[in-house]
C-alpha cells in the first residue's frame, strides 16, 4: 500500500541518515555536569527534600517560566494531585479532562472524590475540541448562582484541565474566555510542555493552576518529579503545607493541622534538574531541528506530521503522525519494531476503561479518529545530534 511504502522509505532514509541500531521514543540526554552536579549534592549530603538543592531548582525554574508561585514535587500526577485538592475541588463535583491523556490526569480527579467528565480533542493539536466544547456548553449546562452545572446529573463542573500533548497546545486565550465565561477554573497539565510559550508566555501560567513533569522521559529530567504552578500566591502557600505533611513546628513540638502527603522534591533530584534546565534551550534548537527533518521527509505525503500553531513555540517533545487509514496504524508499529524503531501509539482513550464507561461525556467522534491513527515518533535529543 502507498502509506506503508512512504513510511518504509522514511525508515530506510532515517536509519541510513541517522547510522543507528535503536531508535527509542524518549531517552534522556545526561552531559558530565549532569553527573557531576549529582556527585556534589551526595558529597555535601544535600539528599532529602531538606536539602538546599530543592530550593535552588524552584528559583531557577520560576525564573524560567516567569511566575513567583511555584513548589517542586515528586513527579507530576503529585502536582495534579495538590492543583485539584487545593483548588477546593472535592466529592460531587464535575471536572471536565481529556480522554486523551495519561491515565494520571484522571486518576487525580479521582483521588479527590470528584467525577471525570469527557470532552473531545482537536485533530490538529491532540487538545480541547475548542469549537465543539462551546456547543456541547450551551446545550448541556446551565450557570445557576455563579456555578456551573450539569443539566443532566445536577452536579457543579468546578474545573477544566486542559492537556497539552506532546508539545503542542490549543489557542489559549480563547479556553481562557469560555472558562471565564461558565465560571470554570483552569488547570493546565503541562507535564509535557516545559519550554513552551503560548504568545510568548509559558504554558502552565495561563490557568488557574498549571503542572509540569520532569521524569525521565521529559525534555529535561531529575529521573522523578514534577512542579506544581499557582496564578494565586494563597494556593502556592496552602499547596506547600500539604505537601510538606502538614507539618507545624512549634517550640519543640512537631504536630499537623491536617491530612497532609510527602510530595516535595527530594534535593539530589534537583541537583540534576539544575543542570538540565540549564541546557533547555539546547535540546529545544536540537528537537526542533529533528522535527523539520521529520515534516521534509513526510511533506506532501499520506502521512500528516502534527505542527504547532503559528501563536505556539513548541518544545517539539513528540512528533506525533496522523495516518489517513485506520488499519495501517498496527501494521506500522509491528513495521517500526521489527527495525528496532520504537513508535508508541497514543493513548488508549480513558473513557473505553471498564471503570470510567459510565462517566458523563460528550460527543468523542474526533478523540476515536486520533487513537485510531496516531503514532509518535523516536524524539529524543540525540537523534538530532546526528543530523548533518
Amino acid at each position: 500500500m502507498k502509506i506503508i511504502d512512504t513510511y518504509s522509505n522514511f525508515l530506510k532514509q532515517i536509519k541510513k541518515k541517522l547510522d543507528i541500531k535503536n531508535a527509542y521514543l524518549h531517552e534522556p540526554y545526561i552531559f558530565n555536569d549532569d553527573i557531576a552536579n549529582v556527585k556534589k549534592a551526595i558529597k555535601e549530603k544535600q539528599l532529602s527534600t531538606y536539602g538546599k538543592y530543592t530550593n535552588l531548582f524552584e528559583k531557577k525554574l520560576k525564573k524560567y517560566v516567569g511566575t513567583k508561585n511555584l513548589i517542586c514535587l515528586v513527579n507530576g500526577t503529585s502536582a495534579l494531585h495538590l492543583a485539584i485538592k487545593t483548588l477546593g475541588i472535592e466529592k460531587k463535583d464535575e471536572v471536565f479532562v481529556s480522554p486523551l491523556t495519561y491515565i494520571s490526569t484522571v486518576n487525580a480527579i479521582k483521588y479527590c472524590n470528584a467525577e471525570p467528565h469527557f470532552y473531545d480533542v482537536d485533530r490538529n493539536n491532540l487538545s480541547i475540541n475548542l469549537k465543539k466544547f462551546s456547543a456541547y456548553l450551551k446545550k448541556n449546562t446551565k450557570i445557576r448562582k455563579n456555578k456551573c452545572l450539569n443539566i443532566k446529573t445536577g452536579r457543579q463542573i468546578k474545573a477544566l484541565i486542559v492537556t497539552h500533548v506532546n508539545g503542542l497546545s490549543c489557542e489559549l486565550d480563547k479556553l481562557i474566555t469560555i472558562c471565564k465565561k461558565n465560571k470554570l477554573l483552569l488547570i493546565e497539565d503541562s507535564a509535557e510542555a516545559l519550554g513552551c510559550k503560548f504568545k510568548n508566555k509559558h504554558l502552565g501560567t495561563f490557568g488557574d493552576a498549571g503542572v509540569l513533569s520532569f521524569n525521565g522521559n521529559k525534555i529535561i529530567t531529575t529521573g522523578g518529579g514534577g512542579a506544581l504552578i499557582f496564578k494565586q500566591k494563597k494556593y502556592i502557600k496552602k499547596a506547600f503545607h500539604l505537601s510538606n505533611n502538614s507539618k507545624i513546628i512549634k517550640k519543640f513540638d512537631v504536630f499537623h493541622d491536617t491530612i497532609g502527603y510527602n510530595y516535595r522534591l527530594p534535593s539530589i533530584n534537583s541537583a540534576l534538574g539544575i543542570a538540565q534546565l540549564n541546557k533547555i534551550n539546547l535540546f529545544i534548537n536540537m528537537k526542533k531541528k529533528l522535527h523539520l527533518y521529520y515534516s521534509n521527509i513526510f511533506k506532501n505525503t499520506e502521512i500528516k506530521l502534527l505542527k504547532p500553531s503559528e501563536n505556539l513555540k513548541s518544545n517539539y517533545w513528540l512528533n506525533t503522525i496522523i495516518v489517513s487509514n485506520k488499519n495501517i496504524k498496527k501494521k506500522l508499529i509491528l513495521f517500526s519494531k521489527q527495525r528496532n524503531f520504537n513508535v508508541r501509539p497514543i493513548w488508549k482513550p480513558i473513557n473505553l476503561f471498564k471503570h470510567f464507561k459510565k462517566n458523563p461525556k460528550m460527543n468523542l467522534d474526533d478523540t476515536t479518529y486520533i487513537y485510531e491513527r496516531a503514532l509518535s515518533l523516536p524524539s529524543s535529543v540525540f537523534l538530532a545530534k546526528k543530523l548533518k
